[in-house]
Order: C-alpha cells, then sequence, then structure tokens
C-alpha cells in the first residue's frame, strides 16, 4: 500500500478551514467518488474511503485533519493510501494540485 502525504499551511481562520474539511466531498471537486466517511470534530479530522475509482485503485482510504500551525493559522493535512502502489504515482500530483488549489485561494 502507497502512502501520500501532503500539507499546507493556510491564511484562513482554523474554524473556516475546518467547516471545509467536515464536507469531505466539498474539499476537492474529485470526491464525488467517496463510499463512507467519518468526521471526528474534537480532532478536526475527517475520513473517507472510495470504493469505486477509475484509476484502477483496489482500496482507497484518507484523511484530512486541521491542526494548530500557530499564529492564529491552520495546517492542512491530508494522507492518502492507495491499493496497489501503482496508481499513486498519478494520483499523488492530482492531490497535490488540489493542495496548490487551497493554498492559491486562502493563501499561505
Amino acid at each position: 500500500m502507497a502512502s501520500i502525504n501532503l500539507e499546507a499551511t493556510l491564511a484562513i481562520a482554523p474554524d473556516e478551514l475546518w467547516a471545509k474539511v467536515k464536507d469531505v466531498g466539498g474539499i476537492s471537486g474529485f470526491l464525488d467518488l467517496i463510499a463512507d466517511s467519518s468526521i471526528d470534530r474534537d480532532h478536526q479530522r475527517a475520513a473517507y474511503t472510495i470504493t469505486a475509482s477509475p484509476f484502477g485503485i483496489q482500496a482507497h482510504s484518507a484523511s484530512m485533519q486541521v491542526s494548530d500551525a500557530g499564529d492564529g493559522k491552520p495546517k492542512f493535512h491530508w494522507i492518502t493510501d492507495v491499493k496497489p502502489d501503482e496508481p499513486a504515482g498519478a494520483l499523488g500530483p492530482m492531490l497535490a494540485a488540489e493542495v496548490t488549489k487551497l493554498e492559491e485561494r486562502f493563501g499561505t
């Protein structure tokens, strides 16, 4: 199983970012394939699984979390595990592009 680990410190109020992250399908346009999700409000963490994938992925699970980066800024963490390993090479840049969109939208 391959892991893709992404993070960014954003110039947005932590509560605003959490409002977007807890809407798991709303944080990224291509996450409409989500089969199951769970929200941990205490740790500001959203986890999800995708069971049907156009990329030949047999298993896809991920979590997004908001933590304190200091100076009133939140840090966004996105960890994705996929099986088999090969699709991670294509999926990683796609997820990184989504994080870049967040950075462009909210600043760093």
